[in-house]
């Protein structure tokens, strides 16, 4: 009910003085998570963390928490704790928030964080008020956009050499070092397209592994669109790919629609942690990266957010069920932009 929803309060002033962390946001490939590692890497204490948004929402905590009243019994306030006491600065990249779900957990989670004093750094392609924006009882998570605003010094991340930054203006700075410009659509380096088949099961976790059933001397691993992110699995799994092979090749990507967001929410997870891992990628697609995803922005920008909560989308759902569809957007643009990079000679010659 709306009542159990409503239970997130701001945390009492901490008794002891602790800087203010920050949130930078702004467009891919401006330097943002550069920014966030060079911080991480000398922030004068070992009590830190540093976490991409996937592995921290779904492999760290999970989305099986439910909002309980008594804080004792809390399974979010309790990890808060936990988590609380081994650090004092938790660095987040690629912060998002997609759902009602996700929007309560980090709301008690973060709450509980600022008031046991630990320091939050933060990376996002969105301003604290835009995120969740047209979200589904959206007022129960703007307490949070409040105190990350407290907590946290704003700063929007632009170009100095175009003070009129937009994502559409903005200088993605992969691109310029992936050697593709705006009127160039592939890079057409030729990489080996072809791996010795040799079935493989690779660890996940302790519980269960995955199959990889083309994968050569542990260095390189190839897969379809359609077993990686038309099945049922998530970042963990994504993250023993990237951190096992060195080189992933991706056959067959389709145009990504809202008909299926979840495809496009896997794709993204995975391109993801193949970044964070410094994989080396090789893609075959039916397009180019920036026109996979096929979004109607003149239907995510339109309207009022009364509008959005009646309003139907050419595929007969009610807009207040895709309030994720923004935040969607603006993710793939990063994955996009990854994408042309991991591809790109420069990242090869780097990494390999």
């Amino acid at each position: 009910s709306n009542a159990e929803l409503n239970t997130n309060e701001e945390p009492p002033s901490i008794s002891i003085q602790v800087p203010r962390g920050f949130y930078i946001h702004g467009p891919v490939g401006t330097g943002k998570s550069m920014m966030l590692n060079v911080f991480y890497e000398h922030a004068p204490t070992h009590k830190k963390r540093r976490l991409h948004f996937h592995s921290f929402l779904l492999d760290e905590h999970g989305r099986s928490y439910h909002v309980d009243t008594d804080k004792s019994r809390n399974p979010i306030i309790r990890i808060a704790q936990q988590v609380s006491e081994e650090i004092t600065l938790l660095c987040i990249d690629e912060f998002q928030v997609t759902d009602i779900a996700d929007a309560m957990i980090l709301n008690q989670f973060f709450g509980e964080l600022w008031r046991q004093g630990v320091i939050v750094a933060a990376t996002s392609n969105r301003p604290p008020d835009a995120l969740y924006e047209g979200g589904l009882n959206r007022e129960y998570f703007l307490p949070f956009i409040d105190l990350m605003k407290k907590y946290c010094v704003v700063h929007h991340l632009v170009d100095r050499n175009n003070l009129g930054d937009t994502d559409k203006t903005s200088i993605d700075y992969r691109r310029v070092r992936s050697g593709v410009n705006d009127d160039e659509s592939n890079n057409h380096e030729k990489y080996p397209s072809t791996t010795n088949e040799q079935p493989m099961q690779l660890q996940v976790n302790f519980k269960r592994t995955m199959a990889v059933h083309r994968s050569h001397s542990d260095i390189i691993a190839r897969f379809t669109f359609e077993e990686l992110c038309t099945t049922e699995l998530g970042s963990s799994d994504y993250s023993a790919i990237a951190n096992h092979f060195q080189i992933v090749m991706l056959e067959n990507i389709p145009h990504l629609n809202l008909k299926y967001p979840d495809r496009a929410r896997r794709f993204i997870t995975l391109i993801d942690e193949l970044y964070e891992a410094e994989c080396c990628l090789v893609c075959s697609a039916v397009d180019v990266p920036d026109r996979l995803f096929i979004g109607n922005s003149s239907e995510e920008d339109s309207g009022t957010d009364s509008d959005k909560s009646t309003t139907a989308n050419d595929n007969g759902t009610a807009l207040s069920s895709l309030a994720s569809v923004r935040e969607l957007s603006f993710a793939f643009r990063r994955a996009a932009s990854r994408v042309l990079e991991m591809s790109s000679k420069s990242w090869w010659d780097e990494k390999l």
